[in-house]
């Protein structure tokens, strides 16, 4: 409990934190992420230094995927949206997104392969349920730091 309260505690102070860079504050939530699923999974150190290297490739190659994804977003908002893109432009992004899509899912599962010689299964439920709270989180604390920041205005 003091772990997950800690946890929580530095999660609220990185993201009430404006000053620090784009990477900077990149590499505080993957500290945290790590901090978070090393509690979540209560990790050995042996399972743990053979996990964290492939946790962290497939990561990698996964957030690589998303941001081509949100370039072709910003590239749909860039040339006016999607009402003013023709439908044969609009089959294109659509078939790109569908690939990228796919191949993220595909991603995630060799992850979970992988980490099957690793970690018991119950593990890596573990870390599938860790993942998604700490997005959660992360989204509830962005929500708030929003709200804060208009009733300040």
């Amino acid at each position: 409990m003091k772990h997950l309260l800690l946890s929580v505690f530095l999660l609220t102070l990185f993201i009430s934190t404006k000053t620090y860079a784009q990477n900077d504050k990149q590499d505080k939530i993957k500290s945290l992420k790590i901090g978070f699923i090393t509690q979540k999974l209560e990790l050995t150190s042996k399972e743990a230094q053979s996990f964290w290297p492939v946790y962290n490739e497939h990561q990698d190659k996964i957030h690589g995927l998303r941001i081509e994804n949100r370039k072709l977003r910003m590239c749909i908002r860039k040339n006016g949206g999607i009402d003013k893109m023709t439908n044969t432009r609009a089959e294109t992004i659509l078939n790109q997104l569908i690939t990228i899509e796919t191949t993220i899912k595909d991603e995630e599962i060799k992850m979970y392969e992988s980490l099957k010689s690793i970690l018991p299964a119950k593990k890596i439920l573990k870390l599938y349920s860790a993942e998604q709270d700490f997005n959660r989180k992360i989204l509830e604390q962005l929500k708030n730091r929003r709200e804060n920041f208009r009733n300040r205005n």
